[in-house]
């Protein structure tokens, strides 16, 4: 009886056993196809990914060009005016912020080519080292546009040509091209989670253009790259390639790996905790082999189709056991896993389509929300919202409550959504959201906003105040189709901006500020040697003797077609645009003469002359000062240099640097447009600064408002604290004189004392006010 006992358990446990290795065997194998299969998915994915991202880039580049080629404005200096070409080519090429563009004549001669390139990651613009040579490939330049690879020097761009027609005539051809770098390579690697290898095959040698020669990565990198684009990928990558086509006898590959152990660690987890389990169950039908025998070979045979199933790439169908044993924790385990990869795909989505901060939609789920409401034909309005300031929220108080304010004006602009079931609220950059509304009041709008935004979000004391700009764009009013919509309300956000207004909607004459803008940055160069500039003075006068000490100098231009324009128009794209270097210098070498005009007329006053944030980054500045102030004969402080609050703010550091050379040479320094800015009082503190000038926003009423009289009275005192003199300006009646006298101010400036007017005018105001004899001389 115990013999027959013991075979009948031998018998159950060798065919438990056998059960048992098929069951492991088939799901081994389940797991390895299961692990293919993923692998296999996510590398065919990223290929498609690939293909269709680089075909898109190309689409947009063929469709702009041959947008470009029908302009009239281009058409008419295309042959003509190589800088207005050139304005109007690099004009073009920011709209969809390309690298390379250029002009080819009908001869084949590029008579115009701009260049993107990066110094210390900023961009450049430069004009390219093939202008005025043959282009090289005349067999592009056939009818209709193309699409090629194009490389100069090392640098290797996706470029769209499109002939630029007049009639039947073709004046030549317009090329835009983005370049295949390391950004595209980071670009595809944050959407596929794959290192993306660019890589060119030359004379039979490859090398690198996503990865640049002195990265110390750069070899292993390139080894890898080949080994993927040779078939002989190492086992511990996953990989796959792309070989594009061939260009200029050079072949371009695309390597795309990462490593496999990072793709299959869930499911290799997942396999131990099978093993383990399995084990266990092992060890109790050990146990009671029979009833095991009896029971277990069902469930196994739903798990041995299930693994089937899950190889497939089938997560949905779950295996349902009714049993409460280890085999039903094992199938609870395979439904877990099937779970888990479902979560993971689902957030990877998430992920490609919400801002990771707020996470509202970001700009993709935005722009295929537009295509639906214009695929229902839906009329609707695009809210482009700009936070204001938001820069300088970050610089001065950290990144870390920059963020903090973009999440509470999500929350806040939220809360406004779903009150009222807007169409969509997206997070579109670092300080940009965009609004869908459909059917509501624009003004209705706008009054919800600010009642939302106006109470203050308080950060460790500081309130801080939300102010937005709004661009609109409706369709369909203003465009059929989403990049011309975004486009307009962002054109509409810029003027709003541009004009200090806080809603501007979108319409037809927008467009036309760029080309005005272009023909004043254009206009300005030639208006110094032109002698179109002119400078007026505005008297400060001292509050103790009630004369005039002082004088600001303030740069007028009279444009010979356009009449005056006015100076926050010119200086400030003089300052964008780099001219803002030979204005001051002109201003300054002018103010000198003007000083030494007066001297010879018994006039002795103190000069201002203002001076930019960017003059305080040239190297030579003060040298510049030094050498006009010595051939000049002008004493050191006689002249004051003036310097915005801002200016100061943006750089703390060099600008006490620069302005610590100047005061040490014996020039006055005024902090100009005081209570503007957002400037500590430590930063204050440290600046080498002789006096303040108080905005003139906080003394125009300075009768009416309390808030005003203490804010001035408390700057006078702060200042005369820090041993320092106080000009307010903006004086414009006898109560603000008074008033600024009786509290302790030394210079007063407003229009109320006298406008700002060439010198040939003033210069008798000043004879008269000062009781001197007018004498002939210089003026």
């Amino acid at each position: 009886m115990k013999s027959l006992q013991n075979k009948i358990f031998l018998f159950f446990v060798i065919l438990l056993l056998m059960v048992q290795s098929i069951a492991f065997w088939t799901l081994y194998s389940g797991k390895k196809n299961q692990e293919a299969a993923e692998i296999n998915n996510r590398l065919t994915t990223a290929k498609t990914i690939f293909t269709e991202l680089f075909d898109r880039r190309l689409t947009y580049l063929s469709t702009f060009a041959e947008t470009v080629a029908k302009d009239y404005g281009l058409k008419e200096v295309f042959n003509e005016d190589t800088r207005s070409l050139l304005f109007a080519l690099n004009n073009h090429r920011k709209r969809i912020d390309a690298d390379l563009a250029m002009t080819i004549t009908a001869e084949g001669v590029i008579n115009g080519q701009l260049q993107r390139y990066f110094i210390n990651g900023k961009d450049k613009i430069r004009q390219g080292a093939e202008r005025n040579t043959i282009f090289r490939f005349n067999e592009w330049l056939g009818a209709g546009q193309a699409a090629h690879l194009y490389m100069i020097d090392d640098a290797l761009y996706q470029l769209s040509l499109s002939p630029v027609t007049v009639g039947a005539k073709t004046l030549g051809w317009i090329a835009f091209g983005f370049e295949i770098d390391h950004r595209l390579a980071s670009e595809f690697k944050k959407i596929t989670d794959l290192t993306t290898d660019f890589i060119i095959k030359d004379e039979g040698k490859w090398r690198l253009i996503s990865i640049k020669p002195n990265n110390t990565n750069y070899n292993r990198a390139l080894e890898l790259a080949v080994q993927v684009i040779d078939n002989k990928t190492p086992d511990k990558y996953i990989a796959t390639r792309t070989l594009i086509n061939e260009f200029d006898d050079k072949e371009l590959g695309v390597a795309m790996h990462g490593l496999r152990a990072n793709f299959v660690a869930l499911l290799q987890e997942q396999w131990w905790k099978f093993l383990f389990l399995a084990a266990l169950t092992l060890l109790l039908s050990l146990t009671s082999a029979y009833f095991i025998a009896a029971s277990i070979s069902k469930p196994i045979k739903r798990l041995v189709t299930q693994a089937k199933v899950i190889a497939s790439g089938d997560y949905q169908q779950k295996v349902s056991l009714k049993d409460k044993n280890e085999i039903g924790q094992l199938a609870e385990e395979f439904n877990q896993m099937q779970a888990a990869v479902l979560l993971r795909e689902e957030a990877i989505t998430h992920s490609a389509n919400h801002d990771p901060l707020t996470d509202l939609p970001n700009r993709n789920l935005l722009n295929k929300t537009i295509n639906q409401l214009i695929a229902q034909q839906q009329s609707f309005q695009i809210f482009h919202l700009n936070l204001s300031r938001l820069n300088d929220v970050n610089d001065t108080l950290g990144r870390d409550v920059g963020d903090k304010v973009i999440k509470e004006l999500a929350s806040r602009l939220q809360h406004l959504h779903q009150k009222n079931n807007f169409k969509a609220l997206a997070h579109t950059g670092a300080d940009e959201f965009v609004l869908l509304i459909e059917n509501m009041n624009v003004d209705e709008i706008v009054t919800q906003l600010n009642v939302q935004l106006e109470p203050t979000f308080n950060y460790q004391g500081i309130s801080l105040h939300f102010q937005v700009r709004v661009g609109i764009a409706a369709y369909p009013e203003h465009a059929t189709n989403a990049k011309s919509l975004l486009q307009m309300a962002v054109m509409a956000l810029h003027s709003a901006k541009k004009q200090s207004k806080l809603v501007q909607i979108y319409h037809p004459d927008l467009d036309i500020n760029t080309v005005e803008r272009l023909n004043l940055i254009n206009d300005l160069k030639q208006a110094i040697p032109a002698g179109e500039l002119t400078l007026h003075f505005q008297p400060k006068m001292c509050l103790k003797t009630r004369k005039v000490t002082h004088a600001e100098a303030l740069v007028r231009w009279e444009h010979p077609t356009l009449g005056m324009i006015p100076p926050d128009n010119f200086i400030y794209i003089a300052e964008q645009t780099g001219q803002i270097k030979a204005l001051t210098r002109w201003v300054f070498i002018t103010a000198l003469a003007q000083y030494n005009a007066w001297k010879t007329q018994g006039i002795d006053l103190n000069i201002a002359v203002n001076i930019s944030a960017e003059n305080l980054k040239e190297s030579d500045f003060h040298q510049f000062i030094y050498q006009s102030m010595i051939a000049a004969n002008v004493p050191a402080k006689k002249i004051t240099l003036e310097v915005t609050e801002s200016s100061v703010v943006e750089d703390p550091e060099a600008a006490i640097k620069v302005l610590a050379e100047f005061k040490d040479y014996g020039m006055k320094i005024s902090i100009d447009d005081y209570g503007t800015g957002y400037s500590s009082l430590a930063q204050l503190k440290q600046l080498p600064v002789h006096e303040l000038k108080i905005d003139k926003s906080f003394i125009q009423n300075i009768e009416n408002d309390e808030d005003d009289r203490i804010i001035v009275r408390s700057t006078i005192e702060l200042a005369h604290n820090m041993g320092l003199h106080v000009v307010a300006e903006g004086i414009e009646d006898e109560f603000a004189l008074n008033w600024l006298s009786d509290h302790g101010c030394e210079l007063a400036q407003g229009y109320y004392i006298s406008r700002p007017k060439p010198a040939i005018d003033l210069t008798p105001w000043l004879l008269a006010h000062l009781n001197i004899k007018e004498t002939k001389g210089s003026v």
